[in-house]
């Protein structure tokens, strides 16, 4: 598993219900993929540097979180059509995520 960064802008005019909606379905995206979100961080609605997608505010949330990279790409397609989402950055985090074999069973039992 390695760590990656997820930086997300949504929508502006987004009602706080539907961005805890979306963001509960990016999380159910990384966990169906075996992932685990380690940190979700809500920074709030800021100004923009420039113009995109013809707004000037964003909402920005950055989620930090462990997955495989071979499922990297299931996340992104499900980012990529969500039309509330204005853009997106995903980063590779500094450091490999090692998961002993006992560890990784117990998990997947506690399942």
């Amino acid at each position: 598993m390695r760590n990656y960064e997820l930086m997300i802008l949504f929508d502006p005019n987004l009602q706080e219900e539907d961005k805890k909606t979306l963001l509960e379905k990016i999380r159910e995206t990384i966990t169906a993929n075996q992932g685990k979100v380690t940190k979700i961080d809500q920074w709030g609605k800021r100004k923009l540097a420039y113009q995109i997608k013809k707004f000037q505010e964003a909402f920005y949330v950055i989620i930090d979180f462990n997955l495989e990279p071979v499922n990297i790409a299931n996340l992104e397609n499900s980012i990529k059509f969500e039309e509330k989402i204005i853009r997106y950055l995903l980063i590779l985090g500094s450091e490999k995520v090692s998961v002993p074999r006992e560890q990784a069973k117990k998990e997947k039992e506690e399942e």
